[in-house]
């Protein structure tokens, strides 16, 4: 069965129940050229990434999207052209974790990928308790402190994703009384929603709460500008889970992402 591909103008296009799913009213407004298929159990999507490149992304169980990607391609593994997707040219897909292994070997040939990472999307919609040094919490300037948060994340997160001038992005932080900056969070979005990343302390204040103040602030602030706040982690993170748990935060999305 071949699909039925749409061009994608809005989060309104894909209907319910999918239009009013957490996760894709975090990330359709920031898609470019996308087009979708889906069946009442699952969607996928084809999205523009840049320099002839495209992502594949899809959610719902695992046994139905596989289903509903399998339909972008012929038996053979070959992408119908209505897709958007070529062999060589996939730069990144996202499904729901434990789709991979149920798609057919000849479309798993085609797409390519061979690095897969394992993780989760979280959101919250309601303001956490108040948490000791969230008052100390303050905008960072990238003016200004562009050398310390990059000192910081360096020693940090060295392979982050989130780049200190991302547009769109805004980056909040912890002074110890010396001025020293010991946590930061970037919270990116601030439109539909506000999504944190790049959420790092220093190694030598690590355990004092930092990062949890600076996440329920900007949390606060987001969910005061958007209504909804969102974060990735890490399938095995179990500790940072458990702290974000504890700010409001539930899982929304189990992902696998996985890269040539």
């Amino acid at each position: 069965m071949t699909a039925t591909f749409r061009r994608l103008g809005s989060l309104a296009d894909l209907g319910d129940p999918w239009s009013s799913l957490p996760v894709l009213r975090a990330d359709v407004p920031r898609y470019r050229q996308a087009i979708w298929w889906a069946t009442p159990e699952a969607l996928a999507l084809s999205v523009d990434a840049g320099e002839s490149m495209r992502s594949l992304v899809g959610v719902g169980p695992p046994a139905g999207l596989a289903r509903v990607v399998a339909e972008a391609f012929t038996p053979d593994g070959v992408p119908h052209p209505g897709s958007g997707i070529s062999p060589g040219h996939v730069a990144v897909v996202s499904l729901t974790r434990g789709t991979w292994d149920l798609l057919p070997a000849p479309v798993r040939a085609s797409l390519g990928t061979t690095r897969a990472s394992h993780w989760d999307w979280m959101v919250s919609t309601r303001a956490p308790v108040h948490q000791a040094g969230e008052d100390e919490v303050v905008e960072l300037d990238l003016s200004r402190d562009l050398p310390e948060m990059t000192a910081l994340q360096k020693l940090v997160l060295p392979d982050t994703y989130t780049r200190l001038d991302k547009p769109g992005t805004r980056w909040f932080g912890w002074r110890d009384r010396g001025g020293r900056l010991g946590a930061m969070a970037a919270a990116s979005g601030w439109t539909d929603e506000v999504h944190l990343g790049s959420i790092v302390t220093h190694p030598d204040l690590r355990r004092r709460g930092l990062a949890t103040a600076v996440t329920a602030a900007v949390t606060r602030d987001g969910l005061a500008a958007t209504g909804q706040v969102s974060l990735g982690l890490y399938a095995s993170n179990v500790t940072a889970r458990r702290v974000y748990q504890r700010l409001g935060f539930t899982l929304a999305q189990e992902w696998e992402s996985r890269r040539p």
